[in-house]
């Protein structure tokens, strides 16, 4: 098998395990160009379902009841006729070519009123096992020590204690682009995005858990067992 070629496979025989009053929130409001796809990045075909449609079936084999919001922004339209039959609400980022996920990130997490909030990047594909063997209990991220990840990706430090203590590029253990929060991490969060301007807006998520931890959040680094997560990087590449 290829450096950039992963099977994801799906499993239903833990469906609808999680029952856990939270909002999970995908964001996809950039265009594909990195990838050499000038469409909306989510709307890329893999086998028989568009990126987004395979994310919101695998959420929604995991938990009992979910609220998924998908966060849109380049050729909105296209994407909302889409998801018209999909679990899911949309929230546009019509600034999306001048802002970044942080800002795509801002709007999900104001239009969320569950006790929690979890949010994955839009150009991942993932296994259910990804998601349904964590406790949401608690404030965490998701990190690869496996090579899922390109060594470019960001990576995350993790203390004796299994505590994210920042993230940043050049680290071997990487994020997986998967944070969930709750708590007293919600309400940082809310704070934050209380006080957004277009400086915060062209931000990167992960620094905004960055600038989170700096205010005494807290968050746990998992790596489920049966975890398979890849960033959609070379379409062509891609075996399901």
């Amino acid at each position: 098998m290829g450096r950039f070629t992963t099977h994801i496979t799906q499993n239903n025989t833990k469906k609808n395990t999680i029952d856990a009053d939270i909002s999970v929130a995908i964001l996809s409001a950039g265009v594909g160009a990195r990838i050499k796809s000038y469409e909306p990045r989510c709307m890329l075909r893999i086998c028989d379902k568009t990126l987004i449609e395979h994310q919101i079936s695998t959420i929604e084999n995991c938990f009992k009841k979910i609220d998924i919001i998908s966060v849109v922004g380049y050729e909105s339209g296209r994407i909302i006729k889409k998801l018209s039959d999909k679990n899911t609400r949309i929230i546009e980022n019509q600034s999306y070519s001048t802002t970044n996920t942080a800002e795509s990130l801002r709007l999900a997490f104001n239009n969320s009123v569950k006790r929690g909030f979890l949010f994955i990047h839009g150009d991942l594909l993932f296994n259910s096992e990804t998601l349904n063997q964590l406790d949401y209990r608690k404030s965490f991220i998701l990190v690869d020590n496996n090579k899922m990840f390109e060594d470019k990706e960001v990576g995350v430090t993790v203390d004796r204690n299994n505590k994210a203590t920042i993230l940043s590029y050049g680290l071997p253990t990487k994020w997986c682009q998967i944070a969930f929060m709750v708590g007293k991490e919600l309400k940082i969060a809310k704070s934050i995005f209380n006080r957004f301007d277009n400086h915060h807006k062209k931000m990167l998520s992960f620094e905004v858990i960055n600038k989170m931890i700096s205010m005494g959040a807290s968050f746990e680094c998992h790596e489920p067992k049966k975890m398979k997560i890849m960033e959609i990087d070379r379409i062509k590449d891609i075996v399901k």
